[in-house]
């Protein structure tokens, strides 16, 4: 293992704004090589934001480096994240390699095993050496046709009945009706391919059909490992398959279709678990989803078994580095299930290590469990200190008595923090070897429960009220939870004071057999993982829902009328007519739905009132003058529309200049292009123009520079971002200019707003929603979209956006509409705008809006959520999920003191 940081990286960053975090992320990149010299592996548990994808690449870039011929590396990542690995590893080379490495990433995300495996096989000459691989890589199902028929090759190769069997192969070999359900594969080829070695393969494609293949079909590391597999139950599918066309031959051939695909599936399996690979490093991003011995993901680390299909990634790497930005969101139990995956690193002892993996991790465990249960003692103590007491917590230091005069309860508190803080020290110093984190500086600023709301002074410290003319239905709604509870006896109980917190519409769908709660695996990836737990309806229960959805419908109550999306419109329009961009979390999928329509319908109202306003007509009249007024300005064939476009170009020529040198007349046409779509909209004609009927050109450039209703000087803006889009490479500019040109969405306000068809380009919707139903390519044209000055202004998002997902460049603002139990949830939501090169860097501190209904479930959430993250790091492994079992202590007791709090943090820089 390489223990030099390579002298291919740049000792400085492209841009004055990442030298800072490049610099530590440099150092932190030494002092990984330097632990992995000595150990298995460890993680790297950077907060949020703190650019663990960088400096994971630069420990991978020194191990690439470090012996004469480059090796290769491969990341592990999230289906839904893969790609922007992709997508940073371009940006990292362009930008902190040298030039000349000769170093290559996969050009998109390896999503199954076979192209896993063929990217391992190419030779020198084309090899990519960083390779990026789904976490369902290696558990996807086997769809390669030449893999399926390599299987059946070597099945029968030593067979008696060898030329009978294959000619039974070939013969039901009927392209997608065949056995092999592939176009190309007919019986003359499949049966031409049977009888020659599958490594000749390639050319013996391009033989039959004129084709060329870019790799050979089947890679070695592939055919070695079935050598070595039982394939007797393949054999004996083969043997079964008909000879001859009989009457009932479809069903026959539609059975052995079926048997064959489940066979080929499981020895597929065995064949991932079988290969004989080495390789230097292995990166897991996400690593907390390693914490359950049982899930495919873990499995894939488990010791290998003969004919079994664990342990695919075991013994393949000389070591491993995990990466999780909530290491202790997990318990201390969990954390050493994650660091036991480093047993699958080849020889599982690193050298000059007297102890195993395991006895040092058993070590670890005993450590943790004593700071845990001082931990726990301190907690249940805590929850005794009176608000009395609490200033007298001040004077505590570690390892002194109780002061005098201190009630009973509050002296045990004071002991159990010293005991506590003494565990502390010893667990920080047993994790030294294992993490390394680092904290971002703190740039939030917090506005719960009504401060969300524009005309409520920031600090008013209550929840939002519940108007009268709506309060029935919160009532009977929180009746008909603890009915509820009084009969779910331990079972999960429904989640009616959830639903009716949420949204009205998130109410009504409880109890159905619609989705309610979103998911953060998307719909392309898996199937929807949704939990139906809870939410069926007690017959007591019921008739509280019934009368509930007669208020709603028949009382005539929608959307508009529920108090927390009333008060998340407000604020998202709000911000909308400010200039400002707007990310909204939601829980439940019917939730993100109402709230994109209200917001929507709120900005609609709000642009042609102000048209209206600046026009001085009525709304029906301004709605046309406006029109008339975008047509005369900014028609392509007029002299307005030529006089703006030339000042456009000699900027955005000037922009680029300055942040490259090399000419780029096809990016300032680009830019020129999408400045001008933007411009001319409602949307933004209402907010950047001094708007009036006879407004001129000069008026509306004017307007850009600062002289508009919102106070924006949009060439601020727009100089940002061309300035950084230039500074990219081509890749990642035709990525950004096509999701603002190109895109061509067809979905309503499930998926995606509707584009603006006249143009034929890119949405201009104000608005718009990403969840888990949302295809893969959608949502990364989303998040490029919302990272432009461009629109969309607001986007609603479900948890599928709330992890690995960069929206930091052009947005400050969240509001967490629906909270979480778990404060980590929420940390990792807000943290797709606290990043490195975040708008909050330059442009305020990041605006948090946590809203909640006051005297409700939704308070209580607010309270315990709170609570916890105060105690979060210091208690690893509490209940911090997704219910509300034993928070009534958490609801009410007085925050931990400052002394106490300094004393248990823990300090797991790198050195």
């Amino acid at each position: 293992m390489a223990a030099a940081l390579t002298s291919q990286l740049r000792s400085t960053a492209s841009h004055p704004d990442f030298e800072e975090a490049w610099h530590r992320q440099r150092n932190t990149a030494r002092d990984i090589l330097r632990r992995l010299e000595i150990q298995e592996g460890l993680i790297l548990a950077d907060q949020v934001g703190m650019g663990k994808t960088y400096v994971a690449l630069a420990v991978a870039v020194s191990q690439i480096l470090s012996t004469e011929e480059p090796g290769q590396v491969l990341v592990l990542a999230p289906a839904a994240v893969a790609q922007k690995w992709v997508d940073e590893w371009s940006k990292f080379s362009e930008s902190l390699l040298k030039p000349h490495s000769g170093l290559r990433c996969v050009a998109e995300p390896l999503r199954s095993g076979e192209a896993l495996l063929a990217a391992l096989d190419d030779p020198p000459e084309r090899r990519s050496h960083v390779l990026v691989a789904s976490h369902t890589a290696l558990t996807s199902t086997l769809k390669d046709t030449f893999i399926q028929l390599a299987l059946l090759h070597i099945a029968t190769r030593r067979r008696p009945d060898r030329l009978a069997e294959r000619a039974a192969i070939a013969r039901w070999s009927e392209g997608r009706g065949g056995l092999l359900r592939d176009s190309r594969f007919t019986a003359e080829r499949v049966g031409r391919l049977l009888e020659v070695s599958p490594s000749t393969w390639r050319a013996e494609w391009e033989r039959l059909t004129y084709e060329s293949l870019p790799d050979d079909p089947v890679p070695q590391a592939v055919l070695n490992a079935m050598e070595g597999l039982d394939l007797g139950q393949l054999r004996e599918i083969v043997a079964s398959l008909p000879r001859r066309s009989s009457a009932g031959i479809d069903h026959r051939l539609k059975q052995a279709r079926a048997q064959l695909n489940d066979a080929t599936q499981e020895i597929w399996r065995a064949v991932l678990a079988s290969t004989d690979l080495s390789l230097p490093l292995l990166i897991v991003d996400e690593a907390h989803r390693l914490k359950n011995d049982d899930t495919r993901i873990s499995q894939l680390f488990a010791p290998r078994t003969p004919g079994h299909h664990s342990g695919a990634l075991t013994n393949i790497f000389d070591r491993i580095l995990l990466l999780t930005a909530t290491p202790f969101e997990l318990g201390h139990a969990e954390l050493v299930r994650v660091l036991r995956r480093l047993n699958a690193v080849q020889g599982h002892t690193a050298p000059g290590l007297h102890n195993s993996l395991d006895e040092r991790l058993d070590r670890l465990a005993e450590v943790l469990t004593n700071a845990q249960a001082a931990a726990i003692n301190l907690d249940h103590a805590w929850s005794n200190v009176t608000a009395e007491d609490h200033h007298r917590f001040d004077e505590w230091t570690p390892g002194s008595a109780p002061a005098e005069g201190l009630s009973a309860h509050a002296a045990t508190a004071w002991r159990a923090a010293c005991y506590a803080a003494t565990s502390r020290q010893q667990m920080h110093e047993a994790l030294r070897p294992w993490v390394i984190r680092h904290e971002r500086p703190r740039r939030r600023t917090y506005l719960p429960g009504r401060d969300i709301l524009p005309s409520t002074t920031s600090g008013s410290g209550s929840g939002l009220d519940i108007a009268d003319d709506v309060a029935l239905p919160f009532l009977l709604a929180a009746r008909a939870q603890a009915v509820a509870g009084e009969q779910a006896h331990g079972a999960a109980r429904p989640h009616f004071a959830y639903g009716i917190a949420s949204s009205f519409e998130a109410f009504r769908r409880l109890g159905s057999s619609d989705e309610l709660r979103d998911s953060d695996v998307a719909a392309d990836e898996s199937t929807l993982t949704e939990s139906k737990a809870g939410t069926s309806v007690s017959s007591s229960a019921d008739w509280y829902h019934r009368e509930i959805d007669v208020l709603l419908i028949d009382g005539g109550l929608d959307r508009h009328d529920h108090p927390k999306v009333k008060a998340t419109v407000e604020r998202a329009a709000d911000l909308w007519l400010s200039g400002h961009k707007c990310l909204v979390f939601c829980w439940y999928i019917a939730t993100g739905k109402a709230v994109e329509l209200a917001i929507q319908a709120r900005v609609e109202s709000l642009i042609w009132e102000r048209a209206a306003q600046a026009l001085a007509l009525p709304v029906g009249d301004a709605q046309a003058e406006l029109t008339r007024v975008s047509e005369r300005l900014l028609r392509r064939d007029s002299r307005s529309y030529d006089e703006t476009r030339a000042r456009l170009e000699k900027f955005f020529a000037e922009c680029v200049a300055r942040a490259d040198q090399k000419p780029q007349q096809g990016l300032v046409d680009n830019l020129v292009e999408i400045a001008i779509r933007n411009l001319r909209t409602p949307a933004n004609l209402v907010r950047y123009a001094p708007l009036s009927v006879s407004i001129s050109h000069d008026e509306l450039w004017a307007g850009v520079q600062g002289s508009n209703p919102a106070g924006i000087r949009l060439l601020d803006r727009w100089e940002r971002f061309a300035m950084r889009l230039a500074a990219d490479g081509p890749d990642e500019q035709e990525r950004v200019i096509l999701s603002l040109l190109g895109e061509h969405a067809t979905e309503g306000s499930d998926g995606v707003s509707d584009v603006d068809s006249s143009r034929g380009g890119a949405s201009l919707s104000a608005v718009r929603r990403a969840h888990g139903g949302t295809k893969r390519d959608t949502r990364e044209r989303l998040t490029a979209l919302f990272n432009t000055p461009f629109a969309p202004d607001v986007l609603v998002a479900s948890s599928v956006m709330g992890e690995g997902i960069d929206l930091h460049r052009e947005c400050r603002h969240v509001i967490h509409h629906d909270l979480d139990w778990n404060p980590s949830v929420l940390e990792q939501r807000t943290g797709r705008l606290d990043r490195i090169g975040a708008l909050a860097e330059h442009d305020g501190d990041i605006e948090v809006y946590e809203p909640y209904l006051a005297g409700t479930h939704d308070e209580k959430m607010y309270k315990v959520v709170k609570d916890r993250a105060g105690w979060f790091d210091i208690v690893m492994g509490r209940a911090a999920g997704g219910d509300e079992s034993g928070t009534d202590r958490e609801e009410t007791r007085v925050p931990l003191a400052d002394s106490i709090a300094r004393a248990l943090t823990m300090n797991l820089q790198s050195r």
